[in-house]
């Protein structure tokens, strides 16, 4: 009778959760259950999702230290910016419901973005 050979690779049943390179040795497998999910740790050392087409999240990006280069989509979410000192105060940036296709670019320039209640910036850009 052949021997059965299981294969158990590295695994977490955490939704979102990557492995850390730390915890990998190099071409070695693991794999998210609950997103259903493989990754592999490259020779120079990086976390890498194999194959699929799976959407990219903010956890998936800022996991590890992780970069991506795909588009990232969030449908009714806000973005939450706290300052260096974690306390009741943050800044949200949240979107109107569009009713069009909208681009916002931000120009290759440092500076201070302006708001509608900041009367000098609002009266520099739009002249009232």
């Amino acid at each position: 009778m052949a021997h059965k050979t299981k294969i158990k690779p590295y695994r977490s049943e955490v939704a979102t959760r990557i492995p850390s390179a730390g915890s990998m040795d190099i071409g070695e497998l693991a794999m998210n259950i609950q997103d259903g999910k493989f990754y592999t740790k490259t020779s120079i050392g990086q976390i890498k999702e194999l194959g699929g087409a799976g959407s990219i999240t903010l956890q998936d990006v800022t996991a590890n230290g992780a970069i991506t280069d795909r588009t990232i989509t969030m449908n009714g979410a806000n973005f939450i910016f706290e300052g260096n000192l974690e306390d009741a105060f943050e800044t949200t940036l949240t979107i109107d419901e569009p009713t069009a296709d909208n681009a916002l670019k931000l120009p290759n320039a440092s500076g201070t973005l302006g708001t509608q209640d900041d009367a000098l910036a609002y009266s520099v850009v739009f002249g009232s």
